[in-house]
């Protein structure tokens, strides 16, 4: 079997047969190191008969939207996915030889995680996650853990401590360490520049740049929108008595530019009240609408009035992953959006007792979790990384 892999495959093996037990892989976007990992695990799963490898994220909504999504990838360019057997409701894949891979989402309140055993541990986006949830995955693997992430961290981050161990090892790497990526995307990399300089020195190379106190660069306003639009949808965050439910329209162009109409901004309404206000204003109800799915009965509700709904897991992981992945489209703001406008004005880092900005967001965030719920749910899609001989 022939893979076409990157020096960050060659990184992590090395690691491992100087018998390394934590590997960290800290990289720009596209630098390869999670489909280098994942590559990795696959091959110890084909290879030794009957171990447990894990594969976490912060949340399981994560799991299923983008690392699920790239081991399937992986192994059907492999030409061997079907060669096993993938559990949908239990979220495992078990090859032939009796070796099982499961996707665990750290937010997972069944108790799976303190009871979990495994031989090998890959852990994606291990920033998002906090210091006790590693801890129950380290002490419970018997070989070694892989740990890929984004240089987006505090500089007080608890994975430093683990990164300075003897028994561990840093590999730093770039999208340029990656020679099969198309053209489209290494452009869409290099202009994060134009859009958020930070951003482009976590993404495109690969440098520590501690969280800023301010979380989004000021976004421009818009009056009309381009005739470039090439998908729509409708974020909802609920909201009552003196939270204000907040509704955005985003509109997507060509270019992976958003543009954010908001719709409603208001405390006190009923869910007959919001959806009386969206047939008000025309509401387009062939829309797909997403909001948080902690009130199911409320998502319930509106599919019986014909609306296009679906719930998104809210939770801390899930909210510093989706403020990651906003922050990497250029945005718009609708000029009337004087409440959205505020909302980016004053979202901010949590500064702690010694004046050091945390990865605590702060700040009236009604409508920026709307928002935040699309680019989660509809716009935060894998891109085709390369192919396999």
């Amino acid at each position: 079997m022939k893979i076409q892999a990157t020096k960050i495959f060659t990184d992590i093996d090395t690691s491992v047969k100087e018998g390394k037990r934590y590997i960290f892989l800290r990289g720009s976007s596209r630098s390869s190191k999670t489909v280098s990992a994942l590559q990795y695990i696959i091959i110890e799963g084909l290879s030794n008969p009957g171990i447990s490898i894990t594969i976490a994220r912060a949340t399981q909504v994560s799991i299923k939207n983008t690392i699920l999504v790239d081991f399937k990838e992986v192994m059907e360019q492999i030409g061997i996915f079907h060669e096993g057997t993938l559990n949908k409701v239990d979220m495992t894949y078990t090859f032939k030889n009796g070796s099982i891979v499961r996707f665990v989402g750290l937010d997972d309140t069944t108790g799976r995680l303190r009871g979990l055993k495994s031989t090998i541990v890959l852990v994606d986006e291990i920033n998002t996650i906090d210091r006790n949830s590693f801890v129950q995955l380290d002490i419970r693997t018997e070989k070694y853990l892989i740990c890929c992430y984004n240089p987006e961290v505090e500089e007080s981050w608890w994975g430093f401590d683990y990164e300075k161990k003897e028994n561990s090892q840093l590999h730093i790497s770039s999208w340029r360490d990656n020679p099969f990526l198309d053209d489209s995307i290494i452009q869409s990399i290099m202009e994060l520049k134009e859009i958020d300089y930070d951003l482009w020195q976590i993404y495109s190379e690969g440098k520590l740049v501690p969280p800023r106190e301010k979380i989004f660069t000021q976004p421009k306003t818009f009056s009309e929108l381009p005739p470039n639009i090439k998908s729509s949808y409708i974020g909802i965050d609920w909201g009552y008595s003196n939270d204000e439910c907040g509704v955005v329209r985003v509109d997507v162009s060509s270019e992976n530019h958003i543009y954010l109409t908001q719709l409603i901004y208001q405390p006190g309404l009923t869910n007959q009240d919001l959806i009386y206000l969206l047939n008000e204003i025309n509401v387009d109800k062939s829309l797909e609408i997403c909001a948080d799915s902690s009130e199911p009965k409320s998502i319930e509700e509106f599919r019986r009035n014909r609306f296009k709904i679906r719930g998104v897991k809210k939770g801390d992981g899930s909210v510093l992953y989706g403020i990651q992945k906003t922050r990497t489209f250029k945005i718009f703001v609708n000029e009337k959006s004087t409440d959205l406008i505020k909302e980016f004005e004053n979202y901010r880092y949590k500064k702690d007792r010694s004046g050091r900005v945390t990865n605590v967001p702060e700040g009236k965030d009604h409508l920026l979790d709307a928002v935040r719920y699309v680019v989660m749910e509809f716009l935060d899609k894998p891109k085709t990384k390369f192919t396999f001989v």
